[in-house]
C-alpha cells in the first residue's frame, strides 16, 4: 500500500461537515463521502461498507471548538486572551472568535494552530488505522 500524504488527509478532514461522512478507500488511495443533507437516492453509500473503506473521524470527533480553546490557552497576551476567551462564551462563539482574532491580530496564528491540530488528528487516525504516511517534512 502508498504511504499516503498526512497534509492532504488534514485537508480532507478540515473539509468535515456534521452531515457529512468522509471515508478512506485502502486499495485506490481516494477519499470519497456522502452527506445528509444533499444526498440524493441514487447514491451508492452501500459502497462504504465494503471492507476497502475506512471511516474519517466523525465532525463531532474532531471537535473545533475545544482547537479554539487550546489555542486560546497559547495566547500570552493577557488582553487578546481575555478577548478571545469571552468570545467563545454562549451561542454564535465560531463567528465572534473568528471575528476577535481578525480585530486582535491573530488569524494567522490560529490558522496555523488549526492546521497543526488537524495534522494531529490525521497521523492519530493513520496510526489506528495501520494507514503509512509521509509528512513531506521529515
Amino acid at each position: 500500500m502508498k504511504k499516503i500524504d498526512l497534509n492532504m488527509v488534514a485537508e480532507e478532514f478540515e473539509m468535515i461537515n456534521p452531515e457529512t461522512h468522509v471515508f478512506y478507500n485502502i486499495e485506490t488511495g481516494c477519499f470519497d463521502f456522502y452527506s445528509d443533507l444533499y444526498g440524493s437516492p441514487d447514491d451508492d453509500t452501500e459502497k462504504f461498507e465494503d471492507e476497502a473503506w475506512i471511516a474519517a473521524p466523525h465532525h463531532w470527533d474532531i471537535r473545533e471548538y475545544d482547537m479554539m480553546e487550546n489555542f486560546t490557552e497559547t495566547v500570552s497576551d493577557q488582553h487578546k486572551n481575555e478577548l478571545l476567551c469571552v468570545a467563545l462564551e454562549g451561542k454564535g462563539a465560531f463567528r465572534r472568535f473568528k471575528d476577535t482574532l481578525h480585530r486582535v491580530g491573530l488569524t494567522d496564528e490560529w490558522y496555523r494552530f488549526k492546521r497543526e491540530a488537524y495534522v494531529k488528528i490525521a497521523k492519530e487516525w493513520c496510526d489506528e488505522n495501520g494507514i503509512e504516511y509521509d509528512t513531506h517534512d521529515e
